[in-house]
């Protein structure tokens, strides 16, 4: 009787071990162990990019496997559509002189201050850089000093950061411009008139609200 007990007994047992979970199972999706496999030597910002990846492939995958689609708005078959793009331009100005007479002078040292006012209510100017090049009245750059350095520079004349500078409020306009300060230096520096070239890089941030019906859903019997 012991025996068949016994027998039973781990009859059981082998069935619950059938049932149960197998230990040490990797509970990562195998696209992200794939992913993070690669991580090795990376840095934390890598690795949370990687992951950021892997799990959206992951979600996108599984989407894409699902047997009832609604579509609402502006769906063109996943093609790439291209928006008119409206003429967006900031408001630059330049400021120096702390009187009257404080000209540029062939060998001068002045702090120059340049401002870039947003002047449109609905959109903001994120991630605005500015870069400024000095040149001749032709555009061509400036004549060197023997020891190879420019006659005429600003300093710094390179990703001049102002952050994000806000939509224009009419109750107070001012709040929507961002001043820099950089310093313009001239050592035997030719009589005449100089240009500052300014390239600017921004993202156009638009506000859209939208309120619809988008989707219709039909309940059936369990």
């Amino acid at each position: 009787m012991s025996t068949k007990k016994g027998s039973k007994s781990a009859k059981k047992a082998s069935k619950g071990a059938k049932e149960a979970p197998t230990r040490g199972t990797n509970p990562v999706p195998e696209a992200m162990r794939s992913a993070l496999a690669q991580t090795e030597q990376r840095n934390n910002a890598d690795l949370c990019g990687i992951i950021d990846d892997a799990a959206n492939n992951l979600i996108r995958r599984a989407c894409a496997q699902k047997q009832f689609e609604q579509t609402s708005g502006n769906c063109n078959n996943e093609r790439c559509q291209k928006v008119d793009e409206p003429k967006i331009e900031p408001c630059l100005r330049l400021r120096w002189g702390d009187g009257a007479q404080d000209q540029l002078e062939t060998e001068d040292t002045e702090v120059l201050c340049i401002t870039v006012c947003n002047p449109y209510s609905n959109v903001a100017f994120n991630d605005f850089t500015l870069q400024l090049l000095v040149t001749d009245a032709s555009g061509n750059a400036v004549p060197n000093l023997p020891d190879g350095t420019p006659s005429v520079f600003i300093k710094p004349s390179f990703m001049i950061c102002f952050d994000d500078i806000p939509p224009c409020d009419p109750n107070n306009p001012r709040q929507s411009c961002v001043s820099r300060e950089v310093v313009f230096i001239s050592r035997g520096a030719k009589v005449g008139t100089y240009r500052i070239l300014v390239i600017y890089c921004f993202q156009a941030c638009f506000t859209k609200l939208s309120l619809q019906a988008a989707f219709k859903l039909d309940l059936v019997a369990s």
